[in-house]
């Protein structure tokens, strides 16, 4: 099927060929597996923590256990900053918002 018949092919194929980078200063937000200490959890479930980075810079780094925190922050060190906020899973970023562009 060519591209104009299946325009969300095309999308992706443009998306990876501009896939976007991390930038210092980037303000990114991280899903991380939380460690097991309990042997015997009540659930199997895996639990998660989020962890809002500034790229580029040293600690200290802020964790959250909900993601609408961690976002808050992000916001919050982004619009400081004029930066853009990054969403970072399997190594691979997604824009969350950029406050480079507002004036």
């Amino acid at each position: 099927m060519p591209p104009s018949e299946s325009p969300s092919e095309a999308v992706e194929r443009l998306l990876h060929r501009r896939q976007l980078q991390l930038l210092p200063g980037d303000v990114v937000v991280m899903r991380e597996l939380l460690p097991r200490v309990n042997p015997r959890p009540i659930s199997d479930e895996p639990q998660w923590r989020y962890r809002v980075v500034v790229q580029g810079e040293p600690p200290p780094h802020h964790t959250f256990t909900s993601f609408l925190h961690a976002v808050t922050r992000a916001e919050d060190l982004a619009a400081t900053r004029r930066a853009r906020i990054m969403f970072l899973e399997d190594d691979v970023p997604v824009l969350l918002a950029d406050y480079k562009r507002r004036a």
